[in-house]
């Protein structure tokens, strides 16, 4: 491991700096995403609750996502410094990824929602095999997806103690 390590540091620092930049951005913007749609959307009278409702759910999705680029960054910097001590987000990476899952099965129950709600218009209009094939798709995309985060987070709890025993030995 040491030597695939010393072999790519230069790549390996080149990741460090473009996840931990886009890592970052990726949190001020899910931070600023509902504050700025609120204040654009504030006007509407009707329809606004769902507007803002998905918004929040991209805003925390993509919350998530920075913490996860924030994570990874973290373990690069950590296998190549070796007076490194892991940061918040990599220790605690495993409860951010079973939060970013929780967020995505939220997710998947409202888009499960969304299309039995838009299911009754789609068969008036003839568009029901649309609706099915679209949703049918989007529901195995976010099953997926939580499963992969799953298997993830499960990876890094179980790594982490042997990255650190590794390091001292």
């Amino acid at each position: 491991m040491n030597t695939f390590i010393k072999e790519n540091e230069r790549f390996l620092r080149i990741c460090f700096s473009a996840l931990r930049i886009s890592g970052w951005l990726l949190l001020v913007i899910s931070l600023c995403s509902p504050v700025v749609s609120i204040v654009l959307l504030r006007n509407y009278e009707s329809g606004i609750e769902q507007v803002i409702i998905t918004w929040l759910l991209i805003g925390f999705s993509l919350m998530f996502l920075g913490l996860l680029g924030i994570g990874l960054a973290q373990l690069i910097r950590y296998l190549l410094d070796s007076n490194y001590r892991p940061g918040f987000i990599l220790r605690h990476g495993d409860k951010f990824i079973y939060a970013y899952v929780i967020l995505t099965l939220v997710a998947a129950t409202k888009h499960i929602f969304d299309s039995v709600r838009f299911l009754g218009m789609s068969i008036m209009e003839g568009q029901l095999t649309i609706l099915l094939s679209n949703s049918i798709t989007q529901a195995v995309y976010l099953a997926a997806k939580a499963f992969i985060l799953l298997g993830i987070a499960q990876l890094l709890k179980r790594l982490m103690p042997i990255m650190y025993t590794f390091k001292t030995w």
